[in-house]
């Protein structure tokens, strides 16, 4: 009787170990710097009043549920012309159900063609009158947003930035990663 307990036992802890082993798989291949997905971007700024769009990457996770994933964007209108650089680092709450909350932060660098008329924007950079000319900008941002899977197999992001210094105040987007 007690032989084939243990010749029980013995035989058991392999087939429990399949399902942990795959499981550990699935996380080491989730987890680690590499491409994963891109996507597409657009929304609107505020100081500059601008629409924004662009793309960003999702490199994956170098630590579990923390994604890095940089992005580029364009911006437009306020008489400022905007391209910006945004490497962003984020939690991703790992949550029960469908949509992802998460929350991080970027760095992003900013380069303003400042032209025409700049009495508002202008006034930001000591520049008040007319200001055809540029700055660049470095800053941090605070970041928090939601993703969700799509039925086509990609993903849908809404996003809220808040800047500082000479970056927007406030920036709206709303993504899909393919």
């Amino acid at each position: 009787m007690k032989s084939s307990k243990i010749f029980t036992g013995t035989m058991m802890a392999p087939l429990l170990a399949i399902p942990s082993t795959a499981l550990a798989q699935s996380q080491a291949q989730s987890q680690g710097i590499g491409f994963r997905a891109w996507g597409v971007r657009a929304g609107v700024s505020e100081d500059p009043d601008q629409f924004v769009a662009g793309v960003h990457v999702d490199f994956g996770e170098f630590a579990p549920h923390v994604r890095f994933q940089p992005s580029a964007e364009i911006g437009i209108g306020d008489d400022v012309f905007t391209l910006a650089g945004n490497i962003m680092v984020s939690y991703y709450f790992p949550v029960e159900g469908s949509v992802t909350p998460y929350a991080g932060g970027e760095i992003s660098a900013a380069w303003y063609n400042l032209d025409g008329d700049c009495n508002g924007f202008g006034r930001r950079f000591g520049r008040p009158g007319s200001c055809d000319s540029s700055k660049t900008e470095i800053g941090p941002a605070a970041v928090g947003g939601i993703e969700t899977p799509l039925k086509s197999g990609g993903k849908f992001l809404a996003e809220i930035q808040i800047g500082t210094s000479d970056l927007p105040d406030v920036k709206l987007v709303a993504g899909w990663t393919f």
